[in-house]
């Protein structure tokens, strides 16, 4: 059910994507391109810190709703996960998560004449590749493929943007699972354990193509 719903909503945002130039005209679509970094963790894996540094690019649709009012639509390739030393009093402690997700988030924005731009909205991620390193009870380093991270992610963010050109936003965003990343998993890493939430920053650009369409 999950991979129906997914491979829908990936299915719409190419639509949009592909029909871009005809929304544009009728609709008062507007689109763009985005990168930025990220700093992220997993809450629940024992560690604290933004310490492990990510990419975050793709593409992106905004309708004009007012003046002051926009919507937008992304899909995006992010780098999440965590990083670091469990105990930095001890050898062989250190652990890394990577997850590797595309996002398709929806955002409300409200533009004020000052040029602050106002942000929030939920995403819902795929995870298409994870990976997960680290060393064991015995100081045995270990790499699992499969570390049972769920698919899906539902997620909530919240941010601030400022125009700095006429077609460029310079945005930050906080973000955090809406439900658990992982579910049950017996991992041979000690201190991992279900019930994970990806908890980000980031700081990024958004290009837009054309015309803003906003003065």
């Amino acid at each position: 059910m999950q991979n129906r719903i997914v491979l829908r909503a990936l299915f719409i945002v190419a639509t949009l994507f592909l029909y871009y130039p005809i929304f544009g005209q009728q609709a008062n679509f507007k689109g763009g391109i985005e990168g930025g970094i990220m700093g992220t963790q997993v809450d629940g894996d024992t560690l604290s810190g933004y310490d492990k540094a990510g990419l975050r690019v793709g593409g992106f649709i905004e309708r004009e709703v007012t003046k002051e009012i926009g919507i937008q639509f992304g899909i995006l390739y992010v780098q999440k996960g965590a990083k670091g030393e469990k105990n930095p009093d001890k050898l062989s402690t250190y652990y890394e998560s990577r997850l590797h997700y595309i996002d398709m988030p929806l955002t409300g924005r409200y533009y004020h004449s000052s040029g602050i731009i106002g942000e929030a909205g939920i995403g819902l991620g795929y995870l298409f590749q994870q990976k997960e390193m680290g060393y064991d009870e015995f100081s045995q380093y270990r790499e699992d493929d499969d570390p049972g991270f769920n698919k899906f992610e539902l997620s909530w963010h919240l941010g601030l943007a400022y125009r700095i050109l006429a077609n460029t936003v310079v945005h930050t965003q906080f973000s955090y699972s809406m439900k658990r990343i992982r579910g049950k998993y017996d991992s041979q890493i000690p201190g991992i354990y279900s019930g994970q939430f990806n908890n980000t920053l980031m700081l990024g650009l958004q290009i837009f193509i054309g015309k803003s369409g906003r003065s």
